[in-house]
């Protein structure tokens, strides 16, 4: 089977550089735009279901490329972004001068640090790479489209490149971006990183 993984368009809190999870933020004309040319892009693949955070964000965009294929899309709670708890909302620069050490432990080892009164890196990446093994195991083979956040996409493509640190570190999904991994027999091979689909403004 193939999974494409989407992260859903532009809100305007990205384009604030604000760490956003759990808040519930439409997409903007920009991002409308990122749907559809996503939705375009895989106009002519043939897509078997089309999973999606619960989130606005992402739900819209999901909706964007689900129509064109006469499906519903399917929600999953567990493909939402992590819950920034104290963070949520507030710039880098922001999160760095209200609470400097732990904001830097957290880049640069979130397994082994925390986020104050939000989730923890190790109980949203199980959560995540849980739902995203149900839907292997649900869907079996064809062509499947899942749409998630950026902080999903970078744990699952990352667990697809064998928990690379390496990659890990230096990877991050572009807003509307598509990446494409094909899975037999539950062995990932990665065909496409991060395709921008949409690329300029009209």
């Amino acid at each position: 089977m193939n999974l494409y993984l989407v992260r859903h368009g532009e809100t305007s809190l990205n384009r604030q550089f604000k760490y956003i999870g759990r808040t519930d933020v439409d997409l903007t004309k920009k991002g409308v735009r990122q749907a559809e040319a996503l939705s375009q892009r895989l106009r002519l693949s043939t897509i078997k279901a089309v999973y999606s955070s619960d989130l606005l964000r992402a739900r819209r965009t999901a909706e964007a490329i689900a129509s064109a294929h006469n499906l519903e899309i399917e929600p999953v709670d567990g493909l939402r972004e992590i819950d920034f708890g104290a963070w949520e909302g507030l710039t880098y620069y922001e999160i760095e001068a209200k609470d400097h050490e732990n904001f830097h432990a957290w880049l640069d080892d979130p397994e082994h640090s925390s986020i104050p009164d939000g989730e923890h890196w190790r109980d949203f990446k199980n959560r995540v790479l849980s739902s995203v093994y149900k839907i292997i195991d649900e869907e079996k083979d064809g062509n499947v489209v899942i749409v998630s956040h950026g902080g999903p996409i970078k744990v699952i493509m990352g667990h697809f490149n064998g928990d690379d640190p390496a990659f890990y570190k230096s990877f991050w999904p572009s807003p509307g971006s598509l990446s494409v991994v094909e899975v037999i027999d539950y062995t990932p091979k990665v065909l496409l990183l991060n395709e921008q689909v949409y690329t300029h403004d009209r």
